[in-house]
Parts: structure tokens; sequence; C-alpha cells
């Protein structure tokens, strides 16, 4: 059954993106033809790439393991491995994921009891982006975000974040590993949650609107004019300036 080794064909099916032809159709029928000469593991591999399944999580694995009976932190250690059991629930916990019932004992919430966590999530963010190295200032949606009290947001759902940043030519690198060290990435594309997005500029124009650093008023009013199909109306949304009556 399991000689050592997957027991697969030399010749597997090559797999392919989904078209609209075979996108409704089970995996066996979207496949491609196949190809000789690659090893089977280096298939398997291909194939998650190119479906790019999800790994499990705590939070996954707890609540196949516990559903809603409770547990404490020892069997939790015991039964998903982790001998950091301790930190993993305090993590959980801070996430909405996992309730405290008393001293020593916990359950996974059902979804529906679960907090809505974009909040948290977005604020670490944002702030992350604000302890970046100087010059910045908020570029593009989030600019005019800044610029109209919050009243105006702009993002591709409700669940995605996207905080634009424009920096100085050549600072990217710099951004880079700064963001690394808080446990961001530059190059992945999350599809929810929040990011951030660099945009070199030649000069950084900037000055401060409750705190954080802002685009000059009219360069935003500028950029809102120039792309209607964005910006809509919201220039009439526009803030004054700090200070002017």
């Amino acid at each position: 059954m399991w000689p050592g080794r997957f027991d697969l064909p030399s010749t597997v099916p090559e797999p392919h993106r989904p078209c609209g032809a075979c996108a409704g159709a089970p995996f066996e029928g979207r496949v491609g033809i196949a190809r000789p000469g690659r090893g089977a593991i280096d298939e398997i591999i291909s194939v998650f790439r190119y479906y790019r399944n999800m790994a499990l999580t705590y939070s996954d694995v707890g609540a196949h393991i516990f559903g809603e009976r409770e547990f404490d932190a020892a069997e939790f250690g015991r039964r998903t491995g982790n001998p950091r059991a301790a930190k993993v629930l305090s993590e959980l916990l801070v996430r909405g994921v996992v309730a405290r019932k008393r001293r020593g004992r916990y359950r996974f919430l059902r979804p529906s009891e679960r907090p809505d966590l974009r909040i948290f999530e977005w604020r670490r963010m944002r702030e992350i982006a604000l302890g970046g190295p100087d010059p910045k200032t908020w570029d593009g949606p989030t600019a005019v975000e800044a610029w109209t009290g919050g009243r105006y947001r702009v993002s591709p759902t409700v669940f995605t974040a996207v905080f634009h940043v424009a920096v100085p030519k050549g600072a990217t690198p710099n951004w880079e590993r700064y963001l690394s060290n808080h446990g961001v990435s530059l190059k992945g594309r999350k599809r929810i949650g929040a990011r951030i997005e660099l945009r070199e500029v030649r000069r950084v124009r900037a000055e401060v609107l409750n705190g954080e650093p802002v685009p000059p008023r009219e360069v935003v009013l500028s950029m809102i004019r120039a792309h209607p199909g964005i910006y809509a109306n919201a220039e009439a949304l526009v803030i004054g300036r700090p200070g002017d009556a």
C-alpha cells in the first residue's frame, strides 16, 4: 500500500488553471494531458501550487478535536502536539476563537459566537504602516479616506483593507526589512485581511492631519477629480485644513 514512497505511476496528469469549460467539473475532470518524465512528488507539489490549498491552523484542528466541549491547556498540547499550548491558547483567546470558561478551562466558540476581528487587524496594520521609516505619507485611496475623515473608503471587499503609502525612490528595500520584522510581506496579495502597498515617488509631500502624514489637500482633490470612476463624489466629503474656519 505505502512502500516507503508515493506509489504513483511515472506518468501523471499535468494540472492546469481552471477554464470556463471545466470550472464546474470534479477534480478528476480538470486535468490536462499526461506529461511523462517528472516525478510523482513534483506533480503533487505542482497541483498544490496551482490550487493554493490552505494550510491547517490551530483554530481548524482544535475545533475538530474538541467541538464545543471544555478542555485544558495540557489536553490541548497533548492532542495537537504543541509544547507551547498556553501561548497558542492565549493567541486564540485574543482572536476570539476560544473562550475561557473558568480558570484553566477553555472552549472553542461557534462561528456565530466569534467577534468581528477586522477592526483589530486593520488597526494593527495601520500602526505598522505609520511606524515605518520616514519620510512617508498616505497615498491614493488611503489619503482620500484620511481627508474625508473616514467617510469615503475604497476597498476590494468589505473584508479587505489596503493601506497605500508613498515613499521616496529607493526606499522600498528599507521598508521591506522593516515590514519583515513585523511579519508583513509586500509580495503577498491577500484576498482578505489587511496589507500594505508602497509607491515610490520622486518627492514626498506631506503634512499632518489628525496625527497622520497625508498629502496636501490640493493634491488629494486633484487626484479625486482625475479619477471620478474610483472616487465619485468624494470631493464633497473632503474636510478643510486643520485650523480653517
